[in-house]
């Protein structure tokens, strides 16, 4: 594929260059500005980590379902299945990081469920890891491997994304998806890593990264599956 193809393909650059990487540093100097309206702002329920979350999801929600409306337009059906499955995956990481609506409309948890989960909410991934830990490990390897190592591969020859008649043309993330990757990597290594030796996370980069992680798995899978809906618009419109 040409590069102008690749470059076509891409969403618009100040997405994914410059707002992507620009979040995190604009979050730590924010917190290092004013704790308390990070605490408020930022970190808190319905702060800007805990609500950009499931918006960028949303999109990743409708572009799957209108790749699945579009499948006659793809090379296999399974493709649309892939997508539709990304799409059910995001609406459940939207529903649950929402608590299904509990943190903005302010209900009490049932108490059928609330003897089951951890944290008196009413979500599902607080209740066992098969609905948290194990689904979230598959979303990180697949936003690490497919999103940042699969682009790179590409970039350097070393993978092909074949014409609009070979499977990999769509499913293999695109550049778009590289820094979301990259980030979902790296945004809980040096969390992890001073734990393990015993040692706190300084300020102001004592942030909450589990859900700084969160946001850019949520910003890998909108840039995934609406770069692939705007592929597929372009090329049979």
């Amino acid at each position: 594929m040409s590069n102008g193809q690749h470059k076509q393909d891409d969403l618009p650059k100040w997405i994914w260059l410059i707002s992507a990487p620009a979040i995190l540093p604009i979050i730590i100097l924010i917190h290092y500005l004013d704790p308390q309206f990070y605490l408020i702002w930022i970190e808190g329920e319905t702060g800007f980590t805990e609500v950009a979350t499931p918006l960028l999801l949303i999109s990743a929600i409708i572009a799957g379902m209108l790749i699945a409306l579009r499948h006659p337009a793809l090379p296999a059906k399974w493709i649309a299945v892939w997508f539709v499955l990304h799409a059910l995956g995001s609406f459940y990481f939207a529903g649950e990081e929402l608590s299904w609506g509990q943190h903005f409309f302010n209900w009490q948890t049932p108490e059928s469920i609330a003897t089951l989960n951890d944290q008196g909410e009413t979500n599902l991934h607080n209740m066992s890891s098969w609905l948290d830990q194990k689904p979230r490990l598959m979303v990180v390897l697949w936003s690490i491997i497919g999103g940042a190592l699969a682009p790179l591969l590409v970039l350097f020859g070393k993978l092909s994304h074949g014409g609009a008649s070979d499977w990999r043309f769509w499913i293999i993330p695109r550049r778009v998806c590289i820094i979301p990757g990259l980030m979902v990597a790296l945004v809980r290594v040096p969390e992890d890593v001073l734990s393990s030796l015993g040692y706190a996370v300084p300020f102001p980069f004592d942030l909450r990264a589990s859900e700084v992680q969160e946001l850019y798995l949520a910003m890998f899978l909108s840039f995934y599956v609406v770069s692939v809906y705007r592929r597929l618009v372009r090329l049979h419109a």
